[in-house]
């Protein structure tokens, strides 16, 4: 492991083919390549068909992903504000 990060470090040329490989192994194995042969096999009415499912999976994604992003951005206000407390001086009657 140790002879790798040293390649790594040596040289950016392996260092990005190590990484497009490496992008490249995990794109295969998380593809899911029974929907692709699914997809490619069935007649153009039934891609039609799960077009139209998956859109409808998307608007539900995107819907739960709205709320977590609500959630993620008053985190960061919460933070942001947190920050700015502690920034501001003491008052007299804390003890600091």
């Amino acid at each position: 492991m140790l002879l790798l990060i040293r390649l790594l470090n040596m040289s950016p040329k392996i260092a990005r083919a190590f990484r497009d490989f490496a992008i490249g192994f995990a794109a295969w194995t998380h593809a899911d390549l029974d929907a692709l042969k699914k997809w490619f096999d069935s007649t153009p009415k039934q891609q039609q068909q799960m077009l139209q499912e998956q859109s409808t999976l998307n608007q539900n994604i995107e819907a739960v992903f709205a709320s977590y992003q609500k959630h993620v951005d008053t985190q960061h206000e919460i933070l942001a504000l947190k920050r700015e407390i502690g920034k501001m001086p003491a008052l007299p009657d804390e003890g600091y």
